[in-house]
């Protein structure tokens, strides 16, 4: 993925009327900035307990924080979606654990959504920032059933839970963001594979269609993607009293249908790694396929090109290979 994602005018205005609603604004950094931490702090001790909406520090930070950072996140993922027609066809949203619908805002073009959402409160102030809610429904509990190709979501919602549901494998397509936890990007591997068993394709982040090299050749690595984040004023002024910065955003994802992705005509790769220097030369991991593999450049052949951790490349024709490192005798193109 490439490009700088920035939080949205009006998503702001939206964020700063509900803040006023409960006694916070965007302008108190310092009162917003100890409700962050403490959200954060009950996410890290509690990774599979539900947000305790009831709180008014947690709807504030959860409104001035969480949910515009990881409305970004799909935002991200929903492009690379775009790029390969991946939401073509789709009809309705499934948004789980949907929150304040930070995982289905930019999904506009899929006419029906259905947001299933436990917490009442919760519920209600997703309604409030839903400027336009036609087409929309919103339940406390899954339906029997859903229409035909029905887009499943879980947006930061599989980490409260041990599996995908039942019912989410009977859909069509799923668009899955998660943590870039080890622990969360380890869980999401093993999904993968379980999808693949149950007849989906992978059309994003993977290449292929086959086994995961990060889950097969080792116990310890994962794949997660990272997207550049240009932080408006008052989100700067609440970092500066935070212990933690978001320079940039990272997340794991995948995107999965039953019908498979179109061909493209050349090999694809997309980098899943930052790129390594080491003495002599740099590195940089690669997925094409089930091996593990690395890009990578002697220095005393010159610079390599700049990449970044999850750019998409046509993988080159003319290379040598040296054990589990391809180093390119031509220059990599990037799609």
């Amino acid at each position: 993925m490439s490009g700088v994602f920035e939080i949205p005018h009006e998503m702001e205005q939206l964020i700063e009327r509900e803040l006023k609603e409960i006694g916070y604004s965007l302008h108190d950094p310092r009162g917003l900035a100890k409700a962050i931490q403490g959200l954060s702090d009950f996410y890290i001790h509690n990774p599979q307990s539900p947000t305790p909406w009831t709180q008014t520090a947690v709807q504030a930070a959860y409104l001035s924080y969480f949910f515009p950072l990881n409305a970004l996140r799909s935002w991200s993922v929903t492009e690379e979606g775009h790029r390969f027609d991946f939401f073509k066809g789709l009809q309705n949203v499934v948004d789980f654990g949907s929150g304040l619908g930070a995982g289905s805002w930019w999904l506009a073009e899929i006419e029906n959504h259905t947001y299933i959402e436990s917490a009442d409160l919760a519920r209600k102030l997703h309604q409030r920032l839903s400027e336009d809610q036609k087409c929309k429904s919103w339940l406390p509990k899954v339906p029997p059933r859903f229409p035909a190709q029905s887009l499943g979501l879980f947006s930061y919602s599989l980490t409260e839970l041990n599996e995908i549901p039942a019912w989410a494998l009977s859909l069509e397509a799923l668009m899955i963001v998660e943590p870039s936890t080890r622990d969360d990007g380890r869980k999401l591997l093993h999904l993968r594979q379980q999808l693949l068993d149950e007849g989906f394709h992978i059309w994003a982040p993977c290449t292929h269609q086959k086994q995961c090299p990060l889950l097969k050749d080792s116990l310890t690595d994962w794949c997660h993607d990272r997207i550049h984040f240009k932080a408006p004023d008052w989100f700067l002024k609440i970092e500066a009293l935070l212990p933690f910065k978001n320079q940039t955003l990272t997340m794991s994802y995948l995107l999965a249908r039953k019908s498979p992705p179109p061909s493209f005509g050349t090999e694809r790769a997309r980098l899943t790694g930052d790129r390594l220097n080491e003495k002599g030369k740099s590195r940089q991991l690669v997925c094409r396929s089930d091996e593990r593999e690395f890009l990578s450049w002697l220095h005393r052949d010159g610079e390599p090109v700049q990449m970044a951790r999850g750019e998409l490349i046509e993988f080159p024709t003319d290379y040598e290979k040296k054990s589990n490192e391809i180093r390119p005798k031509s220059e990599i193109k990037r799609l």
